[in-house]
């Protein structure tokens, strides 16, 4: 459980955190490469689960009696190279076998493999193409973050409690180091996973796919979501604290206006821009540019129509939502040029926001 539980903890922290920066990282993605590259999602997803394992196997587990721990604190380790002798009196290394067994050097194992994704990240991060670089960086953001990491342990969470309840140990810093310059051996399977590193033109634009469109949804969707969700739980925090318990009908009313500002924000960019947040995203912009009337209906008949039912206490308003949702995907695939049913109803397509066209200053009449 020592090891499982930091991993878990990782990964499912490594989701909300990747569910969160999606909105950004695609609107980065399109704007540094032009389109939102599938492997470098994965190899970026990664890098984020990884940080929070070693934040996690850092700061876990937490000491359950303060007082009683330290009475005696955990003392720093400066002698380099003591864990051989640990080994020695584990019983020693006869084989590949005991190596593994014996908890000692188990121990430094891990240590060397936990650090060897930060080297591999790091060189293709920094020096990718020049070895003797690459070796550099991976013994320098070794070094750093090992140390940084110690020095957390040996100040007890920088302070937080009163002394040490992990072990600062010199032997450690040396086999994370280590572990780090080996792992910049293995940046050219990073390279592999994330795809070519090949600069492209990311002014050029770029078809009008399903994906892409979807993208776009999907944005629109998580950012509402996001910030009424946001909102709805700070009002109930601050409800609680509050001592406000017993007015439960009022706060259900502050929670619903807080579920409509997302999409009164959304309503607000469509009229402003005449397109979505989620389109902003994928860089994509309807064509010919929509007059107000049609963007408000384009508004009510999209994102923002189906976030303002769900959080206004109408009749009917979830089936109405979901008939919206479900309409909205299928007009992805059948109406023209992917360009959705909102679109589709107000009579504009949709084009790439780097299209150069003679109608982008036009706007369509009531």
């Amino acid at each position: 459980m020592g090891t499982v539980l930091p991993g878990v903890i990782a990964v499912v922290g490594g989701i909300v955190l990747a569910v969160g920066a999606l909105v950004p990282w695609t609107a980065w993605e399109y704007r540094r490469h032009g389109q939102l590259g599938v492997r470098r999602s994965v190899v970026a997803f990664g890098t984020l689960v990884y940080a929070l394992a070693l934040v996690t196997y850092t700061l876990l587990p937490l000491p359950d009696d303060v007082a009683t721990m330290c009475r005696t604190p955990a003392s720093p380790q400066l002698v380099p190279f003591a864990f051989l002798g640990d080994v020695a009196k584990e019983g020693g290394i006869s084989g590949p076998r005991s190596l593994l067994s014996n908890p000692a050097s188990a121990q430094v194992l891990f240590n060397v493999l936990l650090f060897v994704p930060l080297g591999a990240l790091a060189r293709h991060a920094v020096a990718r193409t020049r070895p003797f670089a690459g070796l550099a960086v991976g013994l320098g953001a070794g070094f750093v973050a090992s140390l940084l990491i110690e020095t957390t342990q040996l100040t007890g969470d920088w302070f937080l409690y009163p002394c040490a309840y992990r072990l600062f140990d010199v032997d450690d810093l040396l086999a994370n180091t280590t572990g780090a310059v080996l792992g910049t051996l293995l940046a050219p399977l990073v390279g592999l996973v994330a795809g070519s590193g090949r600069a492209t033109d990311a002014e050029v634009p770029r078809p009008v796919t399903a994906a892409r469109r979807f993208s776009g949804m999907l944005a629109d969707v998580l950012a509402i979501w996001l910030l009424s969700g946001t909102l709805s739980v700070g009002t109930a925090l601050v409800w609680a604290l509050t001592g406000q318990d017993d007015q439960a009908p009022a706060l259900g009313v502050l929670l619903t206006v807080g579920g409509l500002v997302a999409p009164a924000a959304q309503l607000v960019i469509v009229l402003a821009t005449g397109r979505t947040l989620g389109e902003h995203v994928v860089r994509l912009r309807p064509s010919p540019p929509p007059a107000a009337g049609r963007r408000v209906v384009r508004w009510a008949l999209g994102s923002g129509g189906w976030a303002t039912l769900l959080a206004a206490d109408v009749p009917f308003g979830g089936t109405v939502a979901f008939l919206l949702a479900v309409t909205s995907v299928v007009a992805v695939w059948t109406t023209r040029g992917r360009r959705g049913f909102a679109l589709a109803v107000t009579g504009a397509d949709v084009e790439d926001d780097r299209t150069v066209v003679d109608h982008r200053t036009t706007a369509r009449t009531d």
